[in-house]
């Protein structure tokens, strides 16, 4: 399944999202959602400890984190991709949810 955070993390139950994410699920940080992709962040150290125990990806739009002047303060961990990957990602998960 694919589950696309739009919003900033602490405009929603960021903690949650990360807790129904399964083994085969991706998510994808797209617009506000690529703030829980920041260094030392508190968002982001909650992503490292549930990658640690389900090792699944995440993905952010590299526009998204240009646009909002964020490219050097992205973590590593974080796979950024383009727009044509955001389509394969659709393709391959063929349940979505948006949060």
């Amino acid at each position: 399944m694919l589950y696309t955070l739009f919003n900033s993390p602490s405009s929603c139950n960021f903690s949650l999202l990360l807790n129904i994410l399964n083994k085969n699920d991706d998510l994808l940080l797209i617009q506000d959602g690529v703030i829980a992709g920041l260094k030392n962040s508190i968002f982001m150290e909650e992503i490292i400890k549930m990658q640690q125990k389900t090792k699944i990806l995440i993905f952010a739009i590299n526009d998204d984190i240009l646009a909002r002047g964020l490219n050097i303060n992205i973590s590593t961990k974080i796979i950024r991709i383009d727009y044509i990957k955001f389509v394969d990602l659709v393709i391959k998960n063929k349940q979505q949810i948006l949060w």
